[in-house]
């Protein structure tokens, strides 16, 4: 099978897409989605996903606070 030469806008468009995927992959491993959620508490919550089931979250006392 005889595949046609690549044009200048071909080689363009792949370039293009190469940076795109690259932007992309970058953006995820800066801003990883995964690992920070917080279930809708505030920070002074610690939650933990289950494999099945609900997360189990607990919170994080201040050694300061009064009981």
């Amino acid at each position: 099978m005889n595949w046609p030469y690549l044009r200048r806008g071909d080689i363009a468009g792949i370039l293009l897409m190469a940076v795109v995927l690259a932007a992309l992959v970058f953006l995820l491993l800066l801003f990883p989605q995964g690992q920070q959620q917080n279930f809708g508490f505030g920070p002074e919550w610690q939650c933990a996903r289950m494999e099945k089931g609900d997360p189990i979250c607990v919170r994080l006392v201040d050694r300061d606070e009064p009981k």
